[in-house]
């Protein structure tokens, strides 16, 4: 199990990925336990059991089985996605760079890139000292795509360990005013950037290579194209776990705000996590 900590906001948060013993007990400065699980299949799910005084979220996510042959992996992307791979490596002008042990600069460097990128589309912010907490652990990996002018036209910040590759952060370049790099080059390094990314967790020993949740509420265009962008890798469906447990008065506190958060603000993940998570126990029960 990989353990790390860090700050969002006042909250101090202990975060777990992976299966391991003791996963609830809590450091005394700690006001957040969140323990991250990936589910590959439905008895996954049907064997969960939700904490008690817990939030917990499912979200389905999309998933390479990085157990396969890599030509394999390869011939089951789509067809377009297939072809824009293959013009990258073959005339495209892309340099790939991989930071398996960033420096705080680097980090930095990529928080203020992705932090741009999120300001325009409104999305939240880089938590930088959490790309650091995981740094520390030796499992973070940082990797981005730059042409000839040395521009970084998208990059990708995820977590490795024994089990999985985790995409934590997603940028692309935003055209700018007079730009001459247009919209499908940098779509197409960020395919090419994603399939060396597959190709190195798969080195690495990662049995998974995680595209991160499912979009809900595909009425949104942009949600729909992000999702039918993983599907185009082939991928398949897992759940992502998350289960938040508190730690005094101010954990608990953000812990309630968060159960209204979800129940309000995002009821199609609310909804999902509540229906599912009382189906498998229906089903335990009847079994």
């Amino acid at each position: 199990m990989l353990t790390f900590n860090y700050k969002i906001g006042f909250l101090s948060v202990t975060e777990r990925v992976g299966k391991g013993n003791a996963s609830y007990l809590m450091e005394p400065k700690t006001h957040i336990s969140l323990n991250m699980k990936l589910f590959t299949s439905n008895e996954d799910l049907d064997d969960f059991v939700k904490p008690k005084d817990s939030v917990c979220l499912l979200i389905p996510n999309y998933l390479i089985d990085l157990r396969q042959p890599e030509e394999r992996i390869f011939s089951n992307m789509s067809r377009s996605t297939r072809r824009n791979i293959r013009k990258a490596i073959n005339n495209d002008e892309f340099i790939l760079t991989e930071l398996e042990s960033p420096t705080d600069g680097q980090i930095m460097q990529f928080g203020e890139f992705y932090n741009e990128f999120a300001k325009e589309i409104n999305i939240k912010r880089c938590n930088v000292e959490k790309l650091r907490a995981i740094r520390d652990k030796g499992a973070l990996v940082i990797s981005y795509i730059t042409n000839y002018d040395h521009q970084v036209l998208c990059a990708h910040a995820y977590l490795v360990n024994t089990k999985q590759a985790y995409g934590i952060y997603s940028v692309l370049r935003r055209n700018k005013k007079g730009d001459s790099i247009n919209g499908q080059t940098i779509g197409r390094a960020n395919k090419y950037l994603d399939w060396k990314n597959i190709q190195s967790a798969k080195r690495r020993g990662c049995s998974w290579y995680n595209f991160g949740g499912k979009i809900f509420g595909e009425e949104d265009e942009k949600g729909k194209n992000v999702n039918q962008y993983k599907k185009s890798f082939g991928s398949i469906n897992g759940y992502d776990v998350r289960i938040y447990k508190a730690n005094g008065i101010r954990g608990k506190i953000f812990l309630l705000m968060l159960h209204f958060y979800y129940k309000w603000r995002r009821r199609h993940e609310y909804a999902f996590t509540f229906e599912t998570v009382s189906n498998s126990q229906r089903k335990r029960r009847t079994s």
